[in-house]
């Protein structure tokens, strides 16, 4: 049986790390331990073979282009160029393409869906799996740049299409936004019998073996993009300030638009409070992330927009309250288990933050439901549930 795993969402960029390389390499790694006959190919970008060798990936690669000259992404737009060139890589070199019986794309970017069409075209009998993490929100209602949004908005709808006439299999994450996945999905043609609902997961047994360090910030924020609340940092943390002076807040964890933020924190004067932390070589391996995540006493999370997450899962186990913007999706994979703000409300995080801080009783009765929350998800029991569904186990 061989697999073909495609991951081209990277481009030429290796640090910003998303929940679909992590899913990958939970899923494709514990795949390899349990089924040592089963030949697993990667195709992906010099970004996404950096990003993954890093996080323990040794799995073949077969590498697209991801630029014709450069080897570093000048700005941040530049990554849709770079899907772009990739696109027309993959059927430029179509012959490079690996021979499979299932092709499994870990994304909805288009820039993965192409090579995935090129290969169900040319190889008669193969199945393609469609991974999709997260339904775009309507340009006028996300954070960010609009034209950016247009675009990204659009390249998703497209996607969308092709998996719905073409993909054997459509894996949605089951959460609110995975019904609005599968729904949009059915309403281009796609039977209900090909959508499945796929689970996340965190490496439970890699966190419980950290030991506990000496806890030296008050709160940690894991991935900073637009769209995960980069924003609202500022007037969150100044509100912060004036409530409870000397809170310290770390930024890690992958960041889109930094030059940005750390001139907003800059300019409002909250660089003694606000660290932006950078490992060297831009990674860190998973005992020392979250050995740095355990430094925190809660998790900070005003994200507009998630398919499932991880990190919240993650800084859980960790024993970590968490803050965050009060989602559907939060509501229905956590529950109770951390401490909802009204989405938008930067006042009222703030006050949620010092509060939790302030009240023991509080602080420790979010730490206990959050671990017990947190204990129902392990990579093992999805992989294993994963290779079933797939057909390979």
């Amino acid at each position: 049986m061989r697999v073909a795993w495609i991951l081209n969402g990277c481009g030429l960029e290796s640090e910003s790390i998303t929940g679909s390389p992590v899913r990958f390499q939970a899923i494709s790694s514990r795949w390899r331990a349990s089924q040592p006959g089963l030949d697993q190919a990667l195709v992906t970008t010099v970004g996404g073979e950096r990003m993954l060798s890093k996080m323990g990936c040794t799995l073949p690669v077969v590498r697209l282009p991801a630029a014709l000259l450069l080897n570093k992404e000048p700005f941040k737009a530049f990554r849709f160029w770079s899907y772009g060139v990739t696109a027309c890589a993959a059927s430029v070199l179509r012959g490079r393409l690996p021979q499979s019986d299932v092709a499994i794309t870990v994304s909805d970017y288009f820039c993965d869906i192409v090579p995935a069409l090129l290969m169900k075209q040319r190889q008669s009998g193969m199945r393609w799996i469609a991974w999709i993490h997260h339904k775009e929100r309507a340009p006028s209602e996300r954070p960010g740049n609009r034209l950016v949004n247009e675009v990204t908005w659009r390249m998703q709808a497209w996607s969308f299409r092709q998996i719905a006439r073409h993909a054997d299999q459509a894996w949605v994450l089951d959460s609110d936004a995975g019904d609005e996945i599968a729904a949009d999905l059915r309403s281009h043609g796609m039977a209900q019998e090909r959508i499945r609902k796929m689970r996340n997961g965190i490496d439970l047994s890699a966190i419980r073996c950290v030991p506990e360090p000496v806890k030296c910030v008050d709160a940690v924020m894991i991935g900073v993009r637009p769209n995960k609340g980069a924003f609202d940092i500022v007037p969150i943390w100044k509100e912060v300030q004036r409530l409870r002076p000397g809170t310290t807040l770390r930024l890690m964890g992958g960041m889109a638009g930094e030059g940005s933020v750390v001139e907003q924190i800059a300019r409002e004067g909250l660089g003694r409070v606000i660290e932006v932390f950078k490992p060297a070589g831009g990674w860190l391996a998973s005992d020392a992330f979250f050995a740095k995540v355990k430094e925190a006493r809660l998790l900070f999370a005003p994200s507009h927009e998630e398919g499932w997450g991880i990190a919240l899962c993650e800084a859980m186990a960790c024993g970590l309250p968490v803050a965050a913007y009060d989602l559907p999706v939060y509501r229905r994979v956590y529950g109770d288990a951390l401490a909802a703000v009204p989405e938008g409300d930067h006042r009222a995080f703030a006050q949620t933050v010092c509060a939790l801080l302030d009240d023991p009783a509080r602080y420790a009765a979010l730490v206990e439901r959050g671990r017990a929350c947190a204990a129902r998800y392990d990579w093992g029991a999805v992989a294993k549930d994963d290779l079933a569904a797939a057909g390979i186990g």
